[in-house]
């Protein structure tokens, strides 16, 4: 906590830091002096003995909290000792105070990984709060009239005295067709997120300012390399990353699905590791027909000769534990993949304390089936104008992809996770709260990437909001649920830039996806696991709510207490209720989405932070 105009409570970050104990089991560090008070809770990765935190300049003069990992500490470290400064530990946090006392906040272009970071200069007496490049590590901000407060999950805030959660209804609409808030929004009136690659800095009086000291390279593709070149170029470089990923002191596993991405991240982690893996695999069972990957998963783990876990994930997926998913999540989110991430997640902490997963590959590398259709309408627009709309009007097979042919793609495309399109909405918002469903963050992003071609802006609006808003938060929320730390290899932000860089035809050629992601693995993986078709991490969500969550799902948003009524009407509500179907996932989609909203507005309005029971012991001065 920040405050501009005196000393800062010390129960006030004490109380969120009991909050997050579940991120940090292994210990808790403090800082304070007038005007700033910092606290950070340890998951032991690094030097589990020695890795204190807060971190100190050796005058003190500079002090650091930190979440996450820097993959390129050994580099780091060499740098700032030849630049004739002290390194007491090995854990990878503690260059921080020193790159800074180098290059000031233009520290942030030198690292690489996953984090969050709170620096307090006391010379200047200014703070830089900071994300990482690719929004893998949360980072929210809560203004509180000449307070500031920050932490990594929202939920935090509720601890404070004074804060009173108050609801946004200016985002709904974004929510209820992404199935998230977007940042830098939340649902949550005076509360903020950083967005990926974005850095705050707070001055003396009250001033601030916020920049992006890095975005996705979405420039013209580079096409004069052969794609064997391509290949081999992403082959050393995953390499690489893999292997600085597997650096840690603990325990290290990986999630293995038995897709091309976690199978190839499996393979890699492999040969580079020296030492036995753990892997895991979700399991659903027989009744659940066509959700079972750990065939795949069990080839790939033979192969790779290395010890599988199966974990039934269906034993976690209960009405108690969807409730219990809308608090760890922190914010609204339907993303039907926390369900059986739940489950493999807390089967996992139970045998290692760091775990690969291949998410980010689908956004980085063009993976997503969706992304195949600017190649099908580019070929319908080929076609005469006058003839399209005569096939339109005729009401002929294909109509509705002749219709979206004549929409540029910043009309018709609103991200991976779409819910509820324009006339949902309308049907089931109140008036007074029916509104456009892109922020203006995302509204100047489309004017912005009206020069790239229609693979690559969907590809970054899905890198930016869909990936660091969902896929990533989902991730960061559930594993550190169960002190498990997750990484993901593929959103190393030189893996992003490099696959950003090669030729739409390396992406994505006729029904082909991720064109030089597969020709990488062919030389890793089997020709069968290399060219499968697509899974993804199913969710047979259809089947959950029309049977063990349906009468949840029923209860929960017809009850006439429901909080969602405010602003939803409740005949909308049971339209969406009653089509569910077997035959209808849109509306399965749909019921789930509601069915999280309303569960965590309900830990909103109880304001669900356990009670401050203890104070850690605080560093003055």
């Amino acid at each position: 906590m920040w405050r501009n105009d005196g000393p800062v409570d010390p129960s006030q970050v004490g109380a969120m830091l009991a909050v997050l104990a579940h991120r940090g089991p292994d210990g808790e560090g403090r800082f304070a002096e007038h005007g700033i008070d910092l606290g950070m809770r340890r998951l032991a990765v690094r030097d589990v003995e020695h890795g204190m935190q807060p971190y100190r300049s050796e005058d003190g003069q500079i002090v650091a909290v930190f979440n996450g990992e820097l993959y390129n500490y050994p580099a780091l470290r060499r740098h700032i000792e030849q630049q004739g400064h002290r390194v007491n530990s090995e854990t990878d946090g503690e260059v921080l105070v020193h790159l800074y006392e180098i290059y000031g906040s233009d520290m942030l272009t030198h690292l690489r990984g996953m984090f969050v970071i709170a620096l307090w200069d006391r010379r200047t007496q200014r703070l830089l709060l900071a994300r990482d490049h690719m929004g893998q590590k949360p980072l929210y901000v809560a203004e509180l009239g000449q307070s500031v407060a920050f932490a990594s999950e929202l939920k935090a805030f509720y601890a404070l005295t004074g804060f009173e959660p108050v609801v946004e209804p200016a985002y709904l609409s974004t929510y209820l067709a992404h199935r998230f808030v977007s940042a830098p929004n939340t649902l949550l009136s005076g509360v903020t997120k950083l967005e990926p690659g974005e850095a705050m800095l707070l001055h003396a009086h009250h001033r601030r300012q916020r920049w992006h000291y890095w975005q996705p390279a979405m420039a013209e593709p580079t096409v004069d390399i052969s794609g064997q070149d391509w290949a081999e170029r992403l082959d050393k470089l995953l390499t690489e990353t893999v292997a600085d990923h597997l650096t840690a002191d603990v325990p290290v596993g990986v999630f293995l699905s038995g897709g091309l991405d976690s199978s190839l991240l499996t393979a890699l982690a492999v040969k580079v590791a020296g030492h036995p893996l753990e892997a895991f695999t979700a399991v659903f069972p027989r009744h659940f027909e066509g959700y079972d990957e750990s065939e795949w998963a069990q080839r790939v783990a033979a192969a790779a000769d290395i010890r599988l876990n199966r974990v039934d994930v269906s034993e976690t997926i209960t009405p108690e534990r969807i409730g219990q998913l809308a608090h760890i999540l922190d914010e609204p989110m339907a993303d039907p993949t926390a369900l059986p991430l739940d489950g493999l997640a807390r089967a996992a902490s139970r045998a290692v304390t760091v775990i690969l997963s291949g998410e980010g590959a689908d956004e980085i590398f063009a993976g997503y089936a969706g992304y195949g259709e600017v190649l099908s309408l580019g070929r319908i627009k080929r076609i005469p104008a006058l003839l399209r709309a005569a096939w339109m009007a005729l009401g002929l097979p294909g109509a509705g992809a002749i219709e979206r042919s004549f929409g540029s793609i910043s009309q018709r495309y609103r991200g991976v996770g779409f819910t509820f399109d324009f006339f949902a909405q309308q049907a089931l918002l109140r008036a007074e709260w029916r509104q456009s469903d892109r922020t203006d963050t995302m509204q100047r992003y489309w004017e912005q990437a009206q020069a790239l071609s229609e693979l690559q802006a969907m590809q970054g609006f899905d890198l930016r909001w869909f990936l660091a808003d969902d896929v990533l938060v989902k991730s960061d929320r559930i594993g550190m649920h169960y002190s498990l730390e997750i990484r993901s290899p593929f959103c190393d932000y030189r893996v992003v830039d490099f696959s950003l860089s090669t030729p739409l035809a390396l992406r994505r050629t006729g029904r082909q996806d991720k064109v030089l992601l597969r020709r990488v693995a062919r030389a890793h993986l089997p020709e069968s696991v290399v060219y499968r078709p697509k899974q993804g991490f199913p969710t047979p969500l259809t089947r959950l709510l029309a049977g063990p969550l349906q009468a949840m799902a029923w209860d929960v948003l017809t009850d006439a207490d429901a909080e969602i009524h405010e602003w939803i009407l409740p005949a909308g509500v049971r339209n969406v209720l009653q089509a569910m179907a077997p035959d209808n996932p849109t509306a399965s989609r749909q019921v789930y989405a509601l069915l999280m909203l309303e569960l965590w507005l309900k830990n909103v309005r109880r304001r669900a932070a356990r009670p401050f029971t203890r104070q850690a012991p605080v560093i003055h001065g």
